[in-house]
């Protein structure tokens, strides 16, 4: 863990440079480790996200929130709740729009992405959370949060408060990506819209350093 002091609010006004396209969409199942061939089946229908610093996220939310998850058997079965979101620039909406109507391959499973759900914009949250920072396999907790640290840094944001959460993998054909996730407390509006924009490590095509807002730190607890 990583703490200093409170931070005083801002004025600021909220861009919008870049979104979230958000999509309703029908799945019966779905593995909980799909990162890598959601990914996959996204590029193949809009390859430019690999151009634009896109970012996929998982489609998942925690259980009793609309999904059921057999951790035993590393499925997902969606609910009408289900969403697919890309994180992309805000010129690039009207393209990505294009998937309505589409189906998704993912090898053995499939994603019909059913309709285009208004676009989000970033938060200005003082405090935010990644599911995934890509992370070297062997390094401690605070090895993780002193990159987390420096990333930042390089941002141009300096970081009062840090958590560092569950260790998680991301299958590929490459090899495995060792994960963990991060919360970043105490931001300043300006320099948490910049940390959802432009997020930390990489992979993001496969949900890695990707944030979003929380309104509390034990809401983080158990993700």
């Amino acid at each position: 863990m990583f703490w200093q002091e409170d931070i005083k609010e801002e004025h600021f006004t909220l861009p919008d440079d870049v979104q979230d396209a958000v999509f309703n969409i029908h799945s019966k199942v779905l593995p909980i480790d799909h990162a890598y061939s959601l990914s996959q089946a996204l590029l193949s229908e809009l390859p430019w996200l690999a151009e634009v610093n896109a970012g996929v996220h998982d489609i998942s939310v925690a259980d009793g929130n609309g999904w059921e998850q057999d951790h035993e058997s590393g499925f997902y079965y969606p609910s009408k709740r289900s969403k697919l979101s890309i994180r992309i620039p805000k010129e690039k909406l009207d393209t990505v729009s294009s998937l309505v109507g589409k189906t998704l391959n993912l090898g053995e499973y499939e994603i019909e992405v059913v309709k285009a759900l208004k676009s989000k914009l970033m938060s200005d949250m003082q405090i935010v959370f990644a599911k995934y920072v890509a992370c070297v396999e062997n390094d401690s907790e605070e090895d993780f949060l002193q990159t987390s640290f420096n990333q930042l840094q390089a941002l141009g944001i300096q970081p009062k408060k840090m958590m560092a959460g569950l260790e998680k993998k991301i299958t590929t054909p490459d090899g495995i990506i060792h994960t963990r996730s991060l919360m970043v407390a105490d931001l300043r509006k300006s320099e948490s819209v910049k940390l959802q924009e432009q997020g930390i490590g990489e992979h993001r095509l496969l949900g890695c350093g990707l944030f979003v807002p929380q309104k509390g730190i034990e809401s983080v607890d158990a993700v």
